[in-house]
């Protein structure tokens, strides 16, 4: 009876895993920008006995996978505001971790004229430095990502000055990308022992963004409510299996008792 436990608490580690991710998207759908988890791809785990004869495979999730589908776009009017056309990457400094990737475009500065999104994350330059936004009469973006504003000291006919480029990112076919730990999406990689390590971002400025548009959240509220419904019955009924297994269990050795043990 130990391997139907053994299946259902390996399916009941699933289902935890899904209703993380679930829960992960219900909690981030107001994020402008935020790509759904997703937790589709598996990968078998094999567990030997020393010396026996009985080895055990368990199933195990390749986490880090997320949906690339485009949300909605909001129009806004915030000369702060852009999103992506299409396919493309804000390339961010995060508080904490590595230079990553985002949709994020709620954007904003703090204090030192620092150019952040609506996290608080850098927005970084092609040469992968911090933007500083010197105070401003107005400000506007290209397409292609060039920052001109209009200072505060300048006289009002002066034409606005170009002072610097959103470093953005557009992956190539065959590149992968995966969500690390902390949440950012970064490049992964296979070293020559297979092992997935962090690859290099480097700015190839070929996408084309929208100003006064933001990107929502591409999470679809019912669809994961749904699946939270969905993964509480599994739940329930995997536990209802433990119970069944530790009952078969129990009665089995009470036939092989001797009648005067």
């Amino acid at each position: 009876m130990d391997r139907m436990a053994q299946t259902a608490l390996n399916s009941l580690k699933m289902i935890m895993e899904n209703q993380t991710a679930t829960s992960h998207n219900l909690a981030n759908i107001n994020t402008p920008g935020y790509k759904q988890d997703v937790a589709i791809d598996f990968s078998s785990v094999f567990l030997s006995r020393n010396e026996g004869i009985e080895p055990r495979i368990v199933s195990s999730r390749n986490t880090g996978g997320f949906s690339l589908e485009q949300g909605q776009m909001e129009n806004t009017q915030n000369p702060l505001d852009l999103a992506f056309k299409d396919e493309g990457y804000f390339v961010i400094q995060p508080k904490n971790g590595g230079i990553a990737l985002s949709r994020r475009g709620d954007l904003q500065t703090n204090e030192n004229g620092e150019l952040l999104d609506g996290a608080g994350n850098k927005i970084l330059d092609n040469g992968l430095a911090p933007i500083i936004i010197p105070a401003y009469r107005s400000i506007t973006f290209s397409p292609q990502g060039e920052i001109r504003v209009k200072a505060l000291g300048d006289a009002p006919e002066a034409p606005p000055q170009n002072i610097g480029l959103i470093a953005t990112y557009k992956p190539d076919e065959g590149v992968r990308l995966k969500k690390s730990l902390d949440g950012h999406i970064r490049i992964e990689e296979i070293d020559a022992d297979g092992n997935s390590i962090e690859g290099e971002i480097a700015p190839n400025q070929q996408s084309e963004l929208l100003t006064g548009f933001l990107e929502k959240s591409n999470v679809n509220a019912v669809e994961e409510m749904v699946n939270t419904l969905d993964q509480q019955r599994k739940f329930e009924m995997h536990i209802k299996m433990i119970q069944l297994a530790e009952e078969l269990d129990e009665a089995g050795a009470s036939l092989m008792r001797s009648p005067g043990m």
